[in-house]
């Protein structure tokens, strides 16, 4: 049986780059690999258990130089190093899988002294330096979910790799529904003739919520029975919450916070689906609601335009036009066939190029080529 060494920094939550790990995971384990894993957070175990053979723990010390932020942890580097060269040696991986690019500092070296082939999920774009400080470029295999994410990577690094699109459950969990279940919009007081736009997302400066909330503000002054729902937390929890005070917006917006489905709300609450992130990888988010059927209004950049055609699955809008995200806030609210229209398209192209199928089929091809 032919092991792979995966190593794992991520958050404390499960988000697009956890998702897409736990579906490489599985994909192995159903092709017969021995999986290991180091990561730093907790927030996978459970979801992973099954499929591995064993969970390490590993606080990935880092060493940066970024600006001003410098750290330099050179005894707790070499420690790790020390106990991930002994790991390697027991155990004889055919390959070291990084998810994310962090884990590329700790683990290339060894996999340079060992000639151990080693994939980089590199998920994000990042500024030049990181490609080297993290040793990025190094590599032997690089995998980006995006077209766009892999330009940014050629331009700092001058690495190529292969595209693998990020995926959700198509078939079981991300499906529209037939009719909608009233008690989910009870709970929000919202009525069945309110049109609901919604960010499901965290509430992070690049993906832009006070746009949002300050263009639905404008789009409610043109239309009536329009409310917005943002589902998720972050660090700009309160700066929004005051923001909705100042607009006068209590009635109408809605901070969901951390919830721990989010399903009901693509399903049954949202009608329309906004991302207004100044960049994204690609954009789960999205790719998600348009599983459930729903249209989509996104910025038109980064990884977004890959994920939304417009006037076919959504809407684009450019990302400093604020008129042209509350005209596409007021045009799909007041036509609901173009609504319709554009959400049959938007769950075709989901299950044509975001399905988990293709995700793990795509994923083990790039892995087979190395065991």
């Amino acid at each position: 049986m032919k092991t792979i060494l995966i190593l794992h920094h991520g958050g404390n939550q499960i988000r697009g780059t956890e998702v897409c790990l736990i579906q490489t995971i599985e994909a192995l384990a159903e092709n017969g690999f021995r999986v290991i894993i180091l990561r730093k957070d907790t927030c996978l175990d459970n979801l992973i258990t099954k499929y591995v053979d064993s969970i390490l723990d590993e606080p990935f010390p880092e060493i940066m130089f970024d600006g001003s932020h410098k750290t330099f942890p050179v005894k707790q580097y070499f420690s790790s190093s020390f106990r991930l060269f002994q790991l390697i040696r027991k155990n004889k991986p055919c390959m070291i899988l990084c998810s994310g690019g962090l884990p590329c500092q700790l683990s290339l070296p060894i996999a340079k002294l060992l000639n151990i082939p080693l994939l980089c999920h590199f998920h994000h774009p990042a500024a030049k330096r990181y490609f080297y400080i993290w040793m990025v470029k190094f590599a032997t295999k690089l995998i980006f979910p995006s077209n766009y994410t892999k330009s940014v990577v050629i331009e700092k690094c001058g690495r190529d790799g292969e595209v693998v699109y990020n995926a959700v459950d198509v078939n079981n969990r991300f499906v529209p529904v037939n009719s909608r279940e009233n008690k989910y919009r009870q709970n929000l007081g919202i009525d069945d003739s309110t049109v609901v736009v919604g960010q499901i997302g965290n509430l992070a400066a690049h993906k832009r919520p006070d746009v949002l909330i300050r263009c639905f503000a404008e789009a409610q002054r043109r239309i009536k029975n329009l409310s917005l729902v943002l589902v998720g937390n972050g660090p700009l929890y309160k700066e929004l919450e005051n923001l909705i005070k100042d607009l006068g917006l209590e009635q109408s917006v809605m901070l969901m916070g951390y919830v721990p489905d989010v399903k009901p709300y693509y399903q049954h609450v949202i009608d329309i689906n906004v991302l207004a992130s100044r960049e994204e990888g690609l954009g789960i988010s999205v790719i998600e609601a348009s599983a459930c059927a729903l249209p989509s209004i996104v910025t038109n950049c980064t990884g977004l335009r890959e994920v939304v055609d417009n006037n076919i699955t959504g809407l684009l809008f450019d990302r400093d036009n604020m008129t042209q995200l509350t005209d596409c806030i007021v045009l799909l609210a007041n036509n609901p066939e173009l609504r319709r229209k554009l959400a049959l398209a938007a769950r075709e192209k989901a299950e044509k190029f975001f399905s988990v199928e293709r995700y793990k089929n795509q994923m083990l091809k790039q892995i087979k080529n190395f065991c």
